[in-house]
């Protein structure tokens, strides 16, 4: 009596089957890459420090920064109602000069440096919790420019002889609109998951060889979800890195250090993508090439030895 055999598994089902798990694959791939990338350069403090501190150092940065600070407060001449005298008038804008000047030229100056990195730190403490435990981020994105504030205060102060109301602003500038908390809060949590990413994109990468009728183009599948989700990933980071830089425009103190930072950032989280899409399009051609040089090897191989 013969036993009844097992019939295979519809080649339909499997190949569906293998292009889900590439498609989770890629996705587990290119959320391993974001999340990483974000717990390195912005919300671990140290390498958000490292990752912006180029920009702060900048001596364009730091004029910039100084000269909006002080348009910010009373010597503004355009804040300021016209005396009607040209003569005073001009007096009064180049004592106005001279402040944004003295003040340039003491704080770009390389041992003022700690001062500039604190605008970074105290940015960072007021944005991202260092854990999921340490409480939530404030719903819209804040600047804080006070440890700055403070030595542009004193140094113009020195210069003319008076106060120039630096210190009676609000330094800790909140941007509305901007809507950072939520995400931030939802990426520290990501975060927790980082290492377990990597395990889940390459069990279901290998999930999808083995079911896959054809293990090589499974393989460039696995690739290619790779390349566009990590696409679909740079996409939403470049979108909403300009919708914040946007929504700083309203202030003009918060907008200079926005926008510096968010283009430092950019341009490293874009390298970081690039290459991570390369390495993925590199598996994707591997695939393929497999894919298509191995069953003519065999073919090949098969006639080779029928006709020996």
């Amino acid at each position: 009596m013969s036993t009844p055999e097992h019939s295979p598994r519809p080649p339909l089902l499997r190949s569906l089957a293998a292009a889900l798990c590439a498609l989770l694959a890629g996705a587990g791939f290119a959320l391993w890459l974001g999340i990483s990338w974000l717990q390195d350069h912005v919300l671990s403090p140290s390498g958000f420090q490292d990752t912006a501190a180029s920009v702060v150092t900048q001596t364009s940065f730091q004029e910039d920064l100084v000269s909006t600070l002080v348009d910010q407060a009373t010597l503004h001449a355009g804040d300021t109602p016209g005396t009607g005298i040209d003569a005073l008038d001009g007096v009064l804008q180049r004592v106005r000069d001279s402040a944004v000047s003295a003040a340039q030229q003491w704080l770009t100056a390389p041992e003022q440096e700690g001062t500039w990195i604190q605008v970074l730190d105290d940015t960072h403490d007021a944005n991202v919790p260092v854990t999921a435990s340490a409480g939530k981020a404030p719903d819209e994105f804040v600047v804080d420019v006070s440890a700055l504030g403070a030595a542009v205060e004193q140094q113009v102060e020195k210069t003319v002889g008076f106060s120039p109301g630096i210190a009676d602003q609000n330094l800790t500038i909140t941007v509305p609109g901007a809507h950072t908390g939520v995400v931030v809060d939802t990426l520290v949590q990501l975060a927790q998951w980082r290492y377990a990413l990597p395990w889940f994109a390459g069990i279901l990468a290998v999930l999808a060889l083995v079911v896959a009728p054809r293990r090589w183009l499974a393989l460039a599948g696995v690739g290619l979800s790779g390349v566009l989700f990590t696409g679909v990933v740079l996409a939403v980071a470049l979108s909403s890195a300009q919708k914040l830089v946007d929504a700083s425009a309203v202030e003009p103190v918060a907008h200079v250090v926005t926008e510096q930072i968010v283009a430092q950032l950019r341009e490293s989280f874009v390298t970081s993508s690039v290459t991570g899409m390369l390495g993925a399009g590199a598996v994707a051609l591997f695939g393929v090439i497999l894919a298509v040089v191995r069953p003519r090897a065999v073919t090949y191989h098969k006639r080779h030895v029928h006709s020996g």
